[in-house]
């Protein structure tokens, strides 16, 4: 009886160590994975701040303006367009 309650005794020592063993490998991969995401948060963060001020700076009039110069080759009223003639020359010339 005694050689009984050694072994049991062994067994559920043995039982406990194991499912310690368990769960601390559980706990390590949870926080690895906890680790992670607040990594990727940090970094999504970061880009919807960087965005944010991109969407302001877009809405902006002077941006607006730039663009609207530049791409659609628009002027305000009373403005007087001067052509660089020699640049469009070099340029026609290297092609």
């Amino acid at each position: 009886m005694k050689k009984l309650k050694k072994i049991l005794f062994f067994a559920f020592i043995a039982y406990i160590g194991f499912t310690f063993f368990q769960q601390q490998v559980a706990l390590e991969k949870l926080n690895n994975r906890y680790r992670d995401l607040k990594n990727k948060e940090a970094a999504v963060m970061k880009e919807n701040k960087y965005l944010n001020e991109l969407l302001h700076q877009i809405n902006s009039e002077s941006f607006i303006e730039n663009e609207a110069r530049q791409k659609l080759g628009l002027v305000k009223k009373g403005e007087i367009i001067y052509v660089d003639v020699s640049k469009t020359k070099s340029q026609e010339t290297r092609k």
